[in-house]
């Protein structure tokens, strides 16, 4: 057992874990005579099967993190709304099965409850979620997505009981993460160059597939490549000669520039400037060097590339127009008519099926940024929360401040910031992996594996392994 748990300490477990979540999901076509795409569920399965066994015998659910985070990003049923996902059924199916691990867990190893740091701002955002139900009409389909602030909740208190934190094997997650996702951009990209031969070679490759990712659009993918991006520099400043992770480090960019995302953009440029000034302020004389050479090897990489710049551009201007409203694809008609559902409930909000009963038939139900969405839907309390929520993660990360905290913030800044005009801090996969993130650090007994020496950070060698 000890091998095996040595095993899932080790990135290339991590990295497998990561690789089959691909494969599972690049299966997206319906196999009738199911209502979905048979080999995706298998990896469903296999993921919370994994998940379900490191839980039964292993006291530390550290190991659990990458197949938690992956059943996040593995479904890849186009256009799911909430009658879809009834009619499939088998979400439910997993769901009940995946709840097994935890509460065999839970029963066996009997851990302590841990409230932790950053129990109140989940609390409130959990309670914040539910309240609306209490004045609004009964609708079924409310309430599973009103419970998941309370899911965060449990979520949170689960891991802050129950897992050893280690930032190391928390960065390689991160890390794993992002290659996902740009694999998956990857893949959008070439299910629409191989569909349109008939174009030129760069214009085939900023054409799309024509449809989602199954779990998410196009813009989401890039405010995860943006929350993960830092955890680069982390093996960078760690293994400065390693020029894999440098290597790496360009897929993210190309990645967002293909997908024309706007809003991505500029989200993904603030976590880039972040991990460009921090490396250039923090960066010791050996960082510096390879960082050169890197740069040079950038600088040629796309200016051969350069066309695809031109073309990015084109589009961009193509987008502009004299109406605002539909430059932003709609989203001024969405603030306005949330302004107007927190008129009408300015203390705990209109619910999270207010922007779907004003549209009956949408798959729309977010209003696309952070704060419309919270004074919409929840209101004043729901907006209070989520400051409070905001307070305690920025004065935890800027206490001591180290390497790890520094990264974390810089990604975390950047998806928030593209979350002033999308859906980012509501979105689900993004609320599980902040508060498994946040339970990670404030479980860690070893908070950073560097030191500063004049103003520059060094890898303490003798900290650990890998």
């Amino acid at each position: 057992m000890k091998k095996i748990e040595q095993f899932l300490g080790s990135g290339f477990y991590i990295a497998s874990i990561f690789l089959i979540t691909f494969i599972a999901w690049s299966f997206y076509q319906d196999t009738p005579p199911y209502d979905f795409n048979l080999y995706n569920m298998l990896g469903v399965f296999f993921l919370i099967l994994v998940n379900t066994l490191i839980l039964i015998f292993y006291k530390n659910t550290l190991y659990i993190l990458p197949s938690v985070i992956s059943l996040l990003f593995v479904l890849n049923k186009s256009n799911m709304d909430f009658d879809t996902v009834a009619a499939m059924g088998f979400p439910y199916l997993a769901l009940g099965i995946f709840f097994i691990g935890p509460m065999v867990h839970l029963i066996r190893f009997k851990p302590k409850f841990n409230q932790g740091i950053f129990f109140l701002g989940i609390c409130l955002i959990g309670v914040s979620y539910i309240a609306p139900l209490i004045y609004l009409p009964f609708d079924i389909r409310a309430i599973p997505v009103s419970m998941m602030g309370l899911l965060y909740l449990l979520v949170y208190i689960f891991f802050t009981s129950t897992v050893k934190g280690n930032l190391n094997y928390l960065f390689k997650v991160m890390m794993f993460i992002n290659l996902l996702m740009v694999f998956q951009v990857f893949f959008y990209l070439y299910q629409g160059y191989i569909a349109n031969p008939e174009l030129e070679f760069y214009y085939r490759i900023f054409s799309g597939w024509g449809r989602n990712l199954g779990w998410a659009n196009i813009n989401d993918m890039c405010f995860y490549i943006a929350l993960t991006f830092p955890s680069y520099l982390y093996f960078i400043f760690k293994k400065p000669r390693t020029y894999l992770v440098w290597f790496l480090m360009i897929l993210p960019v190309i990645a967002v520039i293909l997908s024309k995302s706007r809003g991505g953009v500029i989200g993904f440029a603030v976590a880039v400037i972040g991990v460009i000034l921090f490396f250039w302020l923090k960066g010791n004389k050996k960082h510096l060097t390879h960082g050169l050479v890197f740069l040079a090897f950038t600088v040629t990489i796309f200016y051969m590339g350069r066309q695809a710049f031109h073309i990015w551009y084109e589009f961009f201007i193509e987008s502009l127009h004299d109406d605002f409203d539909a430059f932003s694809s709609g989203r001024i008609t969405i603030y306005r008519t949330g302004w107007e559902v927190f008129k009408n409930y300015p203390i705990f909000g209109g619910g999270w099926l207010s922007l779907q009963n004003i549209n009956p038939g949408s798959r729309l139900f977010m209003y696309h940024s952070t704060l419309i969405q919270a004074i919409a839907a929840m209101g004043m309390f729901g907006l209070v929360a989520l400051a409070i929520h905001y307070f305690q993660v920025f004065k935890f990360m800027a206490i001591d401040l180290t390497l790890e905290k520094t990264l974390f913030l810089i990604g975390y800044i950047a998806s928030q910031v593209h979350g002033l005009i999308d859906n980012v801090q509501y979105a689900v996969p993004y609320s599980v992996l902040i508060v498994i993130f946040l339970a990670v650090f404030e479980t860690s007994t070893k908070t950073t594996s560097f030191e500063l020496i004049n103003r520059r950070y060094h890898f303490i060698e003798s900290t650990e392994k890998g």
